[in-house]
């Protein structure tokens, strides 16, 4: 027995040792590489996407519009050089910060860090965004109590202009108060026009048919310009209720706009001469905004936004042909401009979203030329804006919708009587099958009605072959677009959207020159004709590389543009816009570029063809200090703006712009921000308000 218990052991020890040896082979045949769990910075559903910045973005933006930059979201496009934000396909987006309207203003005054998040909607469902298609929102953090000043500055070399602003916040309570003040100010000796205009006169001076060529250079110019903004704001907020309410004053005093310019004609009719343009301007504004959110049960909320503004416009202009010629064209206007709206979201039930849009907006002008032309001109323009909109939200992955409106329109013009009305339709689905893909469907159908200058019925002097006038009997135009875009994003490293859009705009409104004018000069008027055809197909890439210390974003476009009626045209052409940003520490350098581009204006039979543009900049952000040093087109040594051309009946030209928007600049800018207080509630900045919009005729 003991031998057979004793092989007994020995086999099982022996099968144990074997069976251990299988199991550590096993175990290194099978051994698992580090597993590394990075969490998405980034989601998408049907309604929403949302972006979370890095640290590095945040500590190198000076501005809310340069944090946008670097993130480099995909269905967005950013212009770090004017500052403009506008979807992928070209349309406006409406900024919003915690929920509450901001302007270029308030988001140069943001504080970067205190981004936690961005959102981009399409058709959002939240009252407080008072029913605009396209948001952007940034999720900040918030304060308990006290806040922070941030001073900025910036000096441009290369052309003169100096700017510098300062914004503070600080909470107490429930309260909030933004205080906002800045200066900016410009002067350039580079600006004006040479242009070659072909005039074909019917009966010029009773001299009969004339064709006469006028060639235009410019010798010499001044152009100086200064601006200042100030605005208080106070602020509550609470789960239920929330009121906003600001108070801000504007000034822009332009004292020189001069041109000195040399003229030759091909007829003997008018001599070999000079021109002088003595021009100046001042205008200011008062404007006061309130803006009010009732959460008025679990199932309704009411948005009202309510605006005054006082305005007072003045503008003198001298134009002189040597031992010839003098034109004076002045003008003082006073502007009351007011408008409330009221916005009323509905949820009667899961899924179903009603959205009423109550909009009133009224403005008055009062216009006072003295001159040669001396008048007096009184605007009144109503407009009311009546729209119901329906969602329904299956769940964060359908959500399907349309729109009805409709929009009354007074004018009253000097006892011109011109009134209409226009529906404005929309309808959006959009699909979202999970977090990284998105499928987006809009389509619009709606009139826009032309500015009120362009209606007037006075007659002013331009130079000595032109006048011009506005056109009160101008109708509205319609206009029709639709876009399907498709975003994907299959992770942190990876952005990609990509769109079409199709757009027409009926019986446009665009410029008539005809030899009716005084004593059978020429003169330029509006009218209604010919229709305007823009489609596209356009991708957004977005890569980030080394951790996300690179960030490379490309957007290629092609265009097929064509229009009808007296300024037929059309034209086909690929379009880019390139982005780089690489991070090194604190440091950070950034580069940029825009392809050439050739257009005819939308609401013109000018064609105008703009240089490319290029920009590259290195900065520096730790802690409270910012420092940025960029230059912008800095192989470009000329002053050229753009070029433009028109061919019509009895008048076609060529010109060429100049003045600073392409010239190499250089920037150097720096912010300092102190912060004080506990960080738990945090809500927007206050902005300036800018002046109140002209009448006058141009």
């Amino acid at each position: 027995m003991k031998k057979v218990a004793l092989v007994i052991l020995c086999t099982l020890v022996a099968i144990t040792a074997y069976g251990q040896t299988d199991i550590n082979d096993s175990i290194e045949a099978k051994r698992l590489d580090e597993i590394v769990v990075e969490a998405s910075n980034q989601r998408i559903n049907a309604e929403v996407s949302t972006y979370i910045p890095i640290a590095r973005q945040k500590n190198a933006a000076q501005n809310a519009v340069s944090l946008l930059s670097m993130m480099s979201i995909p269905q967005i496009s950013v212009d770090p050089v004017n500052q403009a934000v506008q979807t992928a396909h070209g349309q406006d987006i409406s900024i919003f910060i915690d929920y509450i309207p901001a302007t270029s203003e308030d988001l140069s005054g943001m504080k970067t860090q205190d981004v936690k998040k961005v959102e981009y909607f399409m058709h959002p469902s939240d009252a407080r965004f008072q029913g605009a298609k396209y948001v952007i929102n940034f999720v900040m953090q918030k304060y308990e109590w006290g806040g922070y000043t941030k001073l900025t500055a910036n000096k441009s070399l290369g052309v003169n202009s100096v700017d510098g602003s300062v914004y503070s916040k600080m909470k107490y309570k429930r309260m909030t108060f933004d205080i906002f003040a800045d200066e900016n100010y410009l002067t350039n000796r580079h600006i004006g026009q040479n242009s070659v205009e072909q005039f074909r006169f019917t009966d010029l001076y009773g001299e009969g048919s004339q064709d006469i060529t006028r060639t235009s250079e410019t010798k010499s110019s001044l152009y100086r310009n200064n601006s200042n903004n100030i605005s208080f704001r106070a602020y509550y907020n609470t789960e239920k209720f929330q009121f906003s309410d600001r108070i801000a004053y504007s000034l822009e005093n332009t004292p020189h706009n001069d041109l000195h310019n040399s003229l030759r004609y091909s007829s003997d009719l008018l001599p070999v001469s000079e021109s002088f343009t003595d021009a100046s301007s001042r205008n200011w504004a008062l404007t006061y905004n309130s803006n009010y959110f009732f959460l008025l049960s679990k199932l309704a909320a009411l948005n009202i936004d309510a605006n005054y503004t006082y305005g007072n416009n003045k503008s003198n202009s001298l134009y002189t042909v040597l031992n010839d010629l003098s034109i004076l064209n002045n003008a003082h206007e006073d502007v009351h401009k007011f408008d409330i709206y009221l916005h009323l979201n509905w949820n009667p039930s899961k899924g179903n979203q009603f959205f009423t849009n109550v909009g009133v907006q009224h403005g008055w002008n009062i216009i006072n030329y003295f001159g040669n032309s001396p008048s007096k001109q009184n605007y009144h323009v109503g407009v009311y804006f009546l729209s119901q909109n329906y969602q329904y939200i299956f769940n964060e992955n359908w959500n399907v919708g349309g729109s009805l409106g409709w929009i009354w329109e007074t004018n009253r013009i000097s006892g011109v009587k011109a009134d209409n009305n226009f529906p404005q339709t929309n309808i959006n689905a959009s699909w979202s099958p999970n977090e990284k893909n998105q499928l987006y469907l809009t389509a619009n159908y709606g009139s826009m009605f032309p500015d009120a200058s362009q209606k007037s019925p006075n007659m002013l002097q331009q130079d000595e072959l032109m006048w011009y006038r506005g056109t009160p009997e101008l109708k509205d135009y319609k206009y029709t677009n639709a876009m399907l875009s498709y975003t994907w994003l299959p992770n942190n490293k990876w952005q990609l959207s990509a769109d079409g859009y199709f757009g027409l705009i009926k019986n446009r409104c665009v410029t008539l020159y005809s030899p009716t004018g005084p004593n059978g000069t020429m003169l330029r008027q509006y009218f209604n004709g010919g229709n305007y055809f823009s489609d596209y197909i356009g991708i957004s890439a977005t890569g980030k590389f080394f951790g996300s210390k690179l960030i490379a974003k490309l957007r290629p476009q092609f265009w097929i543009r064509k229009t009808t009626g007296d300024y037929a045209w059309s034209n086909n052409q690929l379009t880019c816009t390139a982005q780089l940003t690489y991070y090194l520490g604190n440091f950070y350098f950034f580069g940029w570029y825009m392809t050439p581009s050739k257009y005819q204006q939308t609401y013109s039979g000018i064609i105008s063809r703009t240089p490319s543009m290029y920009q590259i900049a290195v900065g520096w952000g730790k802690g409270a200090w910012n420092l940025k040093a960029s230059a912008f087109n800095f192989a470009n040594t000329s002053w050229k703006t753009y070029e433009e051309s028109l061919t019509s009946e009895y008048y076609s030209f060529d010109r060429t712009t100049f003045g600073t928007q392409h010239h190499a600049k250089y920037y150097i800018s720096a912010t300092y921000t102190i912060g004080y207080g506990k960080k738990v509630q945090r809500n927007d900045e206050t902005s300036g308000a800018g002046t109140a919009g002209s009448a006058i005729l141009k």
